[in-house]
């Protein structure tokens, strides 16, 4: 018979499983349906860069106003030679995180033998996943004010800050206080062999 501390930690475990599951199924099938579900204006919004097409590798310029359609972004991910490897990749990490999410189900049956597993995918790999996307929206924040600084403009244009990255951040940063708190709450059992 297992303590309500242990209960608790596996509902966190299975919570965290879930939520890798449906993360990494949901940017696996379709990053950019994702990322548009989060961004509905995105047809109506300029890509945000200026200059040459060609220095960007045969890339779709947009100019402000002047929005792409779902055709012309897909189109745009395939062609662009930065935008495609980095299209693909997001997709191959979200495998991963499916993955991981798929491997939280072994600590729900043996909490004390794979209580390793939940350290990293509960609480090592949430911390550094929350704190990387605070500081990629800070510096995505400071960047965009050196743009339209530099552009004369008093007024930011490009998006400030994604609600995909702040979510995620969220999310990341709820599940790692989660399971630290678990973990704590199962300390003195663990170190015991009591489950």
């Amino acid at each position: 018979m297992r303590s309500k501390t242990t209960n608790v930690l596996q509902g966190v475990v299975l919570l965290t499983g879930i939520v890798y599951i449906l993360i990494g199924l949901a940017f696996y099938i379709s990053p950019y349906g994702v990322l548009k579900a989060f961004s509905p204006s995105v047809e109506s919004r300029a890509v945000g860069y200026h200059g040459d097409a060609e220095s960007r590798g045969g890339a779709v310029a947009s100019y402000e106003g002047e929005g792409l359609a779902e055709e012309d972004w897909l189109k745009q991910i395939v062609n662009d030679e930065i935008i495609s490897p980095l299209y693909y990749i997001l997709r191959v990490f979200a495998a991963l995180l499916l993955v991981s999410g798929i491997a939280m189900i072994m600590p729900l049956f043996d909490p004390l033998r794979y209580r390793g597993l939940i350290y990293y995918n509960g609480m090592i790999f949430p911390f550094v996943a929350a704190l990387s996307m605070i500081v990629f929206i800070n510096s995505q924040k400071s960047i965009n004010i050196k743009i339209a600084a530099e552009a004369g403009k008093e007024t930011v244009t490009w998006q400030v800050g994604h609600m995909v990255i702040t979510v995620l951040a969220i999310v990341f940063t709820v599940i790692f206080l989660l399971t630290v708190i678990t973990l704590l709450m199962t300390r003195k059992q663990a170190k015991e062999g009591k489950e």
